[in-house]
Protein backbone atom coordinates (compact mmCIF):
# COMPACT_ATOMS: atom_id res chain seq x y z
CA UNK A 1 0.00 0.00 0.00
CA UNK A 2 1.22 3.42 -0.75
CA UNK A 3 1.73 6.05 2.03
CA UNK A 4 -1.58 8.19 2.63
CA UNK A 5 -0.04 11.02 3.52
CA UNK A 6 1.62 13.79 0.67
CA UNK A 7 4.76 13.87 0.15
CA UNK A 8 6.89 16.08 2.45
CA UNK A 9 8.10 19.76 0.51
CA UNK A 10 11.40 21.23 1.35
CA UNK A 11 10.80 24.52 2.47
CA UNK A 12 12.76 25.77 -0.48
CA UNK A 13 10.15 24.81 -2.71
CA UNK A 14 9.66 28.53 -4.45
CA UNK A 15 13.17 28.37 -5.57
CA UNK A 16 12.67 25.55 -7.89
CA UNK A 17 10.36 27.67 -10.46
CA UNK A 18 11.14 31.23 -11.40
CA UNK A 19 6.93 31.64 -11.51
CA UNK A 20 6.52 30.58 -7.86
CA UNK A 21 10.08 32.48 -7.10
CA UNK A 22 7.75 35.78 -8.50
CA UNK A 23 4.83 34.90 -6.37
CA UNK A 24 7.07 34.35 -2.94
CA UNK A 25 8.58 37.78 -4.06
CA UNK A 26 5.11 39.68 -4.56
CA UNK A 27 3.35 37.91 -1.21
CA UNK A 28 6.88 39.34 0.68
CA UNK A 29 6.14 42.53 -1.02
CA UNK A 30 2.67 43.24 1.13
CA UNK A 31 5.00 43.69 4.55
CA UNK A 32 7.18 45.94 2.81
CA UNK A 33 4.26 48.33 2.11
CA UNK A 34 2.46 47.94 4.98
CA UNK A 35 5.68 48.95 7.24
CA UNK A 36 5.99 51.95 4.41
CA UNK A 37 2.11 53.04 5.05
CA UNK A 38 3.32 53.09 8.76
CA UNK A 39 6.15 55.44 8.25
CA UNK A 40 3.54 57.79 6.11
CA UNK A 41 0.90 58.11 9.08
CA UNK A 42 3.45 58.31 11.84
CA UNK A 43 5.09 61.39 9.20
CA UNK A 44 1.54 62.61 9.12
CA UNK A 45 1.43 62.28 12.73
CA UNK A 46 4.72 64.38 13.26
CA UNK A 47 2.64 66.95 11.02
CA UNK A 48 0.24 67.31 12.62
CA UNK A 49 2.75 67.73 16.17
CA UNK A 50 4.46 70.41 14.14
CA UNK A 51 7.17 71.73 12.50
CA UNK A 52 10.35 71.14 15.06
CA UNK A 53 8.95 67.47 15.29
CA UNK A 54 8.44 66.78 11.48
CA UNK A 55 12.26 67.64 11.01
CA UNK A 56 13.15 66.13 13.76
CA UNK A 57 11.75 62.84 12.27
CA UNK A 58 12.64 63.40 8.37
CA UNK A 59 15.83 63.98 9.20
CA UNK A 60 16.56 61.82 12.10
CA UNK A 61 14.78 58.69 11.23
CA UNK A 62 13.76 59.01 7.23
CA UNK A 63 17.03 60.45 6.80
CA UNK A 64 19.13 56.96 8.73
CA UNK A 65 21.13 54.63 6.27
CA UNK A 66 18.69 52.13 7.16
CA UNK A 67 15.32 53.71 5.75
CA UNK A 68 17.09 55.14 3.27
CA UNK A 69 18.18 51.44 1.95
CA UNK A 70 14.33 50.17 3.30
CA UNK A 71 13.14 52.65 0.81
CA UNK A 72 14.56 51.38 -1.85
CA UNK A 73 13.65 47.62 -1.38
CA UNK A 74 10.07 49.35 -0.83
CA UNK A 75 9.79 50.62 -4.26
CA UNK A 76 11.19 48.05 -5.76
CA UNK A 77 8.06 45.93 -4.34
CA UNK A 78 6.06 48.23 -5.18
CA UNK A 79 6.97 48.13 -8.71
CA UNK A 80 6.95 44.55 -8.72
CA UNK A 81 3.64 44.23 -7.59
CA UNK A 82 2.55 46.70 -10.30
CA UNK A 83 4.32 44.88 -13.52
CA UNK A 84 2.84 41.62 -11.72
CA UNK A 85 -0.80 43.26 -11.44
CA UNK A 86 -0.89 45.04 -15.04
CA UNK A 87 0.07 41.49 -16.15
CA UNK A 88 -2.48 39.23 -14.12
CA UNK A 89 -5.43 42.17 -15.12
CA UNK A 90 -6.08 40.92 -18.35
CA UNK A 91 -6.71 37.37 -17.49
CA UNK A 92 -8.68 38.14 -14.71
CA UNK A 93 -10.63 40.69 -16.50
CA UNK A 94 -10.93 39.90 -20.44
CA UNK A 95 -12.39 42.57 -21.87
CA UNK A 96 -14.08 42.83 -25.43
CA UNK A 97 -15.38 44.81 -28.42
CA UNK A 98 -18.03 43.53 -29.97
CA UNK A 99 -17.47 40.05 -30.32
CA UNK A 100 -13.82 40.51 -30.32
CA UNK A 101 -11.61 40.06 -27.29
CA UNK A 102 -9.10 42.94 -26.80
CA UNK A 103 -5.78 41.97 -26.95
CA UNK A 104 -4.09 41.63 -23.73
CA UNK A 105 -0.84 43.11 -25.03
CA UNK A 106 -2.73 46.95 -25.39
CA UNK A 107 -4.88 46.36 -22.27
CA UNK A 108 -1.31 45.96 -20.54
CA UNK A 109 0.42 48.76 -22.62
CA UNK A 110 -2.56 50.81 -21.74
CA UNK A 111 -1.76 50.39 -17.83
CA UNK A 112 1.82 50.94 -18.42
CA UNK A 113 0.93 54.46 -20.20
CA UNK A 114 -1.48 55.95 -17.69
CA UNK A 115 1.45 54.58 -15.01
CA UNK A 116 4.12 56.99 -16.78
CA UNK A 117 1.90 59.98 -17.43
CA UNK A 118 0.38 59.87 -13.85
CA UNK A 119 4.53 59.14 -12.53
CA UNK A 120 4.89 61.83 -15.24
CA UNK A 121 2.61 64.35 -13.26
CA UNK A 122 3.39 63.87 -9.99
CA UNK A 123 7.51 64.50 -10.61
CA UNK A 124 6.09 67.91 -12.35
CA UNK A 125 3.95 69.08 -9.06
CA UNK A 126 6.82 68.49 -7.03
CA UNK A 127 10.21 68.27 -9.41
CA UNK A 128 9.00 71.95 -10.77
CA UNK A 129 7.83 73.60 -7.47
Amino acid sequence: MTNPLPRRHSNLWWLSRRPYFIFFLREWSSLFIAIYAVLLVLLTSKVLDGEASYRSYVDDVLGSPVLIVFHVVALLFAVLHTVTWFGAVPKGLPLRRGEDLVPPVLMIGANYVIWAVVTTVVAAIFLLD
